[in-house]
This record gives C-alpha cells, structure tokens and sequence, in this order.
C-alpha cells in the first residue's frame, strides 16, 4: 500500500512539474530556399588615354639618322651615272588631322649627275636641291594589343633648279623619283615600326590592371571595400585633338562595395583579356552595394513593439498578450514565432489560446517609405492546424495579422543615405599611385532582398558614371 502510495505522489509530482514547464521559442527547420544569386550587374568603366603627340615625335626623331641615304658610284643602281647623298635637314614634325596622324619629313639631297657627251667625254654636273615627304597614317588597334599603322608617303619637291645641259634640260624628279620612292617606303616601314615602340598600348594598360586587383579601403570604420572583378576590354575608334590623340577604352567590371571585412579577388584574371572592337561606349556605370537589418535588430523591434502591450482584436472581443516574440531565417521568408495568451473578453467559453503559435511573412522593399516590411504575413501550416481546433478566430483574423505587419516596418533611409555618400567617395579616389578615379553617383535603386542566415540583405544598385585615369605616363 505505501508503494502505492509512493507511485501516485510520484505521478502527481510529474503531472505537477510538467504543467508548470515553459515551453520555448525554438527555430524552425532549415528549409531548402530557392537558391537565386544576388544581381551583380557589370559595368563599362571608362579608360581614356590621352597621348600627347610631342613625346612620340622625339622618340621618331631618334631613330631617324641625319644621313638617311648615300650612293657614291655612277655604274650601281643599272648605271645610273648618279651619285647622291639624302639628308634629314631638319625633325620630322608630327601633327593630328580628323583622320589621324600625319608626320612631315625635311629632306635636303646633295648629288652628282655625270652626263654622258658626244665623243665618249663626261661631264659631271654637282647640285642640290630640298624636298619635303609627307606621310599620313590612321593608327588601330588589333585584339592582340598591337598598334598598327599603314603609313603613306608623297614627296613635295620644295625647289626644283631647272639644270640645263645645253641640249636638253634634267628632268630631276624623273631623275631621283624611284630612288626617292624607294627611300619613302622604307622611311614609312620605319615610321610603322618605331611609333608602336614609343606608345606601347599593352604595356601601359597592362601595368595598371594588375592593380585593379587589389581591393580599395573606402571607409576604415564600417570596413568598406570597393571591388572590380573586370572581364572584358572594349576600344573604340581613336579620335585626335591638336597635338593629342585620344585613345579611349572601357572595362566591363562587376563593381561592388562590400563591408564587413576585405574581400579577395580569386577570380580576378591578371591577363589582359582580348581587346573588343566597338563604335562607341556606354559610361553609364551601376554600383553593387548592400543594405542589412540583422536578425537581432528584428528581434529588437518586436520585443519593443509587442511585449506586454495588449492587443485588442475584432471589435475587442478578444485580448491578445504577446508574452515572447523571436524572428528566424526560413528559406527566402522570415518565420516569426509568438508566444502569445489569448483570452476571450466575452462570448463562448473554449475561444481562447495560450501557447506558441508560428507564422511567416516575405521581406519587401517600400520606395515611398524607404524601408524594408514584412508582408503577407500568415501562419504556417502547423500552426493552422492547431488554430482550427482550438482557436479558429485568431486563424481568421484579419486585424492581428495587420497588427503584427504594420510593427514589421524597418527603416533604411539612413543606410541608403550613407550608401549613396560612400558610392561618390568610391568613384573619386586613387586607386594608387599612377590610378585614380572620377565619378558621380546621380540615382540609387534598391533592388531584391535576400534573407541570409543572420539579416535581410537589400541589394542596392547606384547609377552614374566612372572613369579610370591614368597618370605618370
């Protein structure tokens, strides 16, 4: 008898203890979320060289000997009877036209005619004379880098002596045409060999890409980064200015900032890529930025908003005192569960409800409000379940779940504010020593938000424009 005793009290002591335990908020299950990647729409990053013509003329004028051609026998060149010596009487001078480059060359030629008389006698005639060659070139780029010009070359005779023989007059530039012709295309094979020397395209562009790997600190307190991933490499046509030329490339990069910690670029290929011929180039830049509220912050908020504020719902027939309330990760929602004690203030006995109960709801952006809400919030299967059999009215409740939205409301003007701010202070910096950029961010767009497992991601994309200069060269 007392072992029976001692089995009821047990049992009694049991029945006790496990009517007084609190159950808990608990996260939910992962879920399987659809996994979409967070839009990192890339950009044209203009990269204008500018090329002063001044520094390739002095690098021309090196290669280019006074003495550009001599001949001292009569019987070469199919008997000529000619001797003469070709001269460079002054620099070659390079100019830009719409069309391209043109480069004038000053040539003085001394020369000794031995004229053939009657008889078997010689008589060899000493003179001078000046010409000046004219060349004109439209420099490209090719895929691979190189700079290739096709150079062209027609000679200006600048004074012409008329040498008379007594019989007949010497025609000079019939005279000194093939020569002079064949001294022409070897002057321009030169001049197409030694300007892409003096401007080497690849080696310019090539030194500076490497650097664009190297993430730039934009701001030490929030630990901000701005980030190229370039891929491709776009030219257009080369356009001159008085004593310039312009060469204009655009980068196609993903441009992001991204704060928190210092990223790396593994992916990031220190290669030039292939250059990419094009007509013209979209400045037109989008920056990648992110805009968070962290699950604690949610948290926060509804500890703030609904703890011990009683909630009187459809025609305050019913009370609703939120006790508890925690926010977790569910897939691409939110699932937010409440512990709740709902009493019926009149009516049917039996309409109450105490306990836990779970819902989810869908993060969206609000333009108007510049704030991320929680939408179409409503309980979740198990949930439902237990509500239909015990408390229907709370299931239905239009006015709770309004009440529970209206709450979820997080503002992010400030974030948006500052991430603006940050996108121009990215776009005007140097990148390093011989790299500096130039832009302005005119419009920001937030765009999708994804739920990670530790805040609400708002995917932010600035519009503007950017431009890389390149300095030192």
């Amino acid at each position: 008898m007392k072992f029976l005793y001692l089995c009821i009290s047990i049992f009694i002591v049991l029945i006790f203890i496990n009517s007084c335990a609190t159950k808990q908020i608990t996260a939910p299950k992962p879920i399987a979320s659809v996994n979409v990647p967070i839009p990192k729409p890339a950009s044209i990053i203009g990269l204008p060289i500018h090329i002063n013509t001044e520094g390739i003329t002095k690098s021309i004028n090196s290669k280019f000997p006074l003495e550009l051609y001599k001949d001292d026998k009569f019987d070469d060149n199919e008997n000529d009877n000619l001797k003469l010596t070709v001269l460079k009487r002054g620099d070659l001078v390079l100019t830009t036209s719409a069309d391209g480059l043109n480069i004038s060359a000053p040539i003085h030629i001394d020369f000794i005619y031995n004229v053939k008389l009657f008889g078997g006698f010689e008589k060899p005639i000493s003179h001078s004379l000046n010409l000046t060659v004219f060349f004109t070139t439209t420099p490209s780029v090719d895929r691979d880098w190189n700079l290739n010009l096709n150079s062209k070359g027609r000679i200006i005779w600048d004074d012409l002596p008329s040498i008379n023989l007594g019989v007949t007059t010497l025609d000079l530039p019939k005279l000194f045409g093939k020569i002079m012709q064949s001294q022409v295309d070897k002057m321009a094979v030169k001049i197409n060999k030694e300007v892409p020397k003096a401007l080497n395209l690849k080696q310019i562009v090539s030194n500076s890409w490497k650097t664009l790997a190297e993430p730039i600190l934009l701001d030490s307190s929030y630990k901000a980064w701005l980030l190229l991933n370039p891929k491709n490499i776009f030219i257009t046509p080369i356009t001159y200015a008085t004593n310039e030329m312009e060469i204009k490339l655009g980068i196609s990069s993903i441009i992001e900032v991204v704060s928190g910690y210092k990223p790396t670029n593994d992916s990031f290929n220190v290669n030039l890529p292939p250059l990419r011929q094009v007509n013209n180039l979209n400045d037109n830049v989008k920056i990648n930025l992110n805009a968070t509220v962290g699950f604690n912050q949610i948290n926060e908020t509804l500890s703030k908003q609904f703890i011990d504020k009683p909630m009187l719902l459809e025609g305050d027939s019913y009370k609703i005192n939120i006790k508890e309330a925690k926010a977790f990760p569910y897939g691409n929602k939110i699932m937010i569960g409440i512990d709740l004690d709902g009493k019926v203030k009149k009516g049917i006995i039996g309409k109450g409800i105490k306990g836990i109960v779970y819902a989810t709801g869908i993060p969206k952006y609000n333009m108007q409000n510049k704030s991320i809400e929680i939408t179409e919030f409503d309980f979740d299967i198990k949930t439902k379940d237990i509500l239909v059999k015990s408390a229907s009215w709370l299931l239905n409740s239009k006015k709770f779940r309004e009440n529970i939205e209206k709450q979820l409301v997080f503002s992010i003007a400030n974030q948006l504010t500052e991430a603006q701010k940050m996108a121009n202070e990215a776009v005007n910096k140097n990148w390093s020593n011989s790299i500096n950029l130039n832009g302005n961010i005119k419009k920001i767009e937030p765009n999708t938000i994804f739920v990670t497992p530790n805040a609400l991601n708002l995917n932010i994309i600035t519009e503007g424009n950017l431009t890389l200069n390149l300095t030192g060269f």
